[in-house]
């Protein structure tokens, strides 16, 4: 192989692996105190988007979207206690190595939760308090996903 080939596969080489990394792949500058504050907003958005859910009326036994409320219903209550549980460990001075597992999973239940959602009626308020949850989540992502993409709202 003469000289020239050679350099001419290293460029190409570096523009493919150059190429392959994401733009902003830094995470946001950890600031505890920060996403401690986030962290307890999530909490208390999705405590409110249970309480509201819960008072929602079910569907009829038979109807065609019971088993996705049922199912979206659970996932909620898994989504108020993971945020929760995000919450209290980062209130006790957890940062994110300690944290990123119950973020991962929160996420992880959000997405579960919106393709859910999408079979299930729901009223203005529950909307409303889903968009507040969904609106804390989006700060409190650049600080665990350097390519987190903002949530936008759930369609159906």
């Amino acid at each position: 192989m003469t000289r020239s080939r050679r350099l001419l596969v290293a460029v190409i080489a570096c523009g493919v692996f150059a190429a392959g990394a994401p733009a902003g792949a830094d995470l946001a500058p950890w600031d505890q105190a920060k996403v401690t504050a986030l962290a307890k907003q999530l909490a208390d958005a999705t405590q409110a988007l249970n309480d509201t859910f819960y008072l929602q009326p079910p569907p009829g036994r038979g109807s065609m979207q019971s088993r996705s409320y049922q199912q979206l219903r659970q996932k909620i209550r898994m989504i108020r206690m993971e945020a929760g549980a995000l919450s209290a460990s980062l209130a006790k001075g957890e940062g994110y190595e300690e944290t990123l597992p119950s973020y991962e999973s929160l996420m992880e239940m959000v997405r579960a939760a919106r393709r859910d959602a999408q079979q299930v009626f729901s009223t203005a308020d529950v909307q409303q308090k889903a968009t507040a949850v969904r609106v804390v989540l989006n700060q409190l992502s650049p600080y665990y996903d350097p390519d987190a993409v903002p949530l936008a709202a759930a369609t159906r």
